[in-house]
């Protein structure tokens, strides 16, 4: 006979760029819950699970943003890839599909989080994480890159729609949670309410910073001018060196520590930034009609714009982005 209560299981899946370093910090913080980072259910490995523990715990979390966004690839951006992003796998939905699949089949009775962005944020603040690992693609070659992509599967990165209908499917609508990241950034204790009466934890207050903030506007400039003359010297290297070389770099990058140099090259060059207004509107509007089943959860409705809900192909709608102000 069990000591305690069984915790229920929470699997948060994501998405990227959606306050998910913030909330793997929370539940690592909570004293009523048992998380493992990287791990399964609470335990980091299966050697965790014959450690008896005295602790009696409300909620158990697997969390990790690559179930909604499965990729092929390790992420980051190395010496020999830092030009383009990769690592999607060719069929999205088939991917997302597999991973909720095997979910269900392994924790069928689980509690699913998906907590979704709106498209402009999402991808500026993407960009902003590709620049930080080094990237050295400006905004609009980027774009670029992804436009020639739409015809693909690429366009389902970020299907909302499919996504939320998919574990709704699988698990019921009664244990799929949705939440927009833009209520974690203008209310956060509101939405950590809702994890709290879900999971049935008591509320207590966890002080935590910022977690992987984006870059500011100026340094979403000239990071990959930055990159560029660095890839441009190590690559006179022999291969291994290079290589190493520019990993090396990558690692200041990721943690801003050229920031320095980046002020002073933008007090030499004040007018070098880049907005969330630069993201061409067309490849934002191909987003348009993802997020409608977003309409039906009370929690949206002030952030109808974010997520397209009344633009068409002659429509742009506002953004509430301003670079570098973003938590994530």
């Amino acid at each position: 006979m069990s000591r305690h209560p069984a915790p229920r299981h929470l699997i948060h899946v994501g998405y990227p760029k959606a306050g998910s370093k913030f909330l793997q910090a929370w539940f690592e913080s909570h004293p009523q819950v048992r998380y493992a980072p990287g791990g399964i259910a609470g335990f980091g490995s299966v050697l965790d699970m014959s450690r008896l523990s005295a602790h009696s715990y409300r909620g158990v979390v697997t969390s990790c943003e690559d179930l909604s966004s499965p990729s092929s690839g390790e992420g980051g951006y190395s010496f020999e890839d830092a030009g383009k992003p990769g690592g999607f796998p060719t069929r999205i939905r088939e991917a997302q599909a597999e991973v909720c699949a095997a979910l269900k089949a392994t924790f069928p009775n689980a509690l699913i989080l998906i907590v979704t962005r709106g498209f402009r944020e999402m991808a500026v603040s993407g960009y902003s994480q590709y620049v930080r690992a080094g990237g050295i693609l400006h905004l609009a070659e980027m774009c670029r890159y992804f436009t020639e992509r739409l015809g693909g599967d690429a366009a389902n990165q970020f299907d909302f729609d499919y996504l939320v209908r998919l574990y709704t499917d699988a698990f019921g609508a009664d244990n799929v949670v949705v939440l927009p990241y833009e209520l974690l950034r203008d209310d956060r204790d509101r939405f950590l309410g809702v994890i709290e009466e879900r999971l049935g934890l008591d509320h207590f207050e966890i002080e935590l910073g910022r977690m992987n903030p984006s870059l500011t506007a100026e340094e979403l400039y000239w990071y990959p001018v930055i990159s560029r003359t660095v890839l441009a010297v190590v690559s006179r290297l022999g291969r291994g060196s290079a290589r190493r070389a520019f990993n090396w770099y990558a690692r200041f990058t990721f943690g801003n520590r050229l920031s320095p140099l980046v002020r002073l090259l933008s007090a030499l060059y004040p007018d070098r930034k880049i907005a969330g207004t630069d993201l061409p509107e067309e490849l934002l509007l191909s987003n348009a009609g993802k997020a409608a089943v977003l309409r039906e959860h009370p929690l949206y409705r002030e952030y109808g714009a974010e997520y397209l809900w009344d633009a068409g192909p002659d429509s742009a709608p506002p953004s509430r982005l301003q670079a570098g102000a973003a938590r994530e």
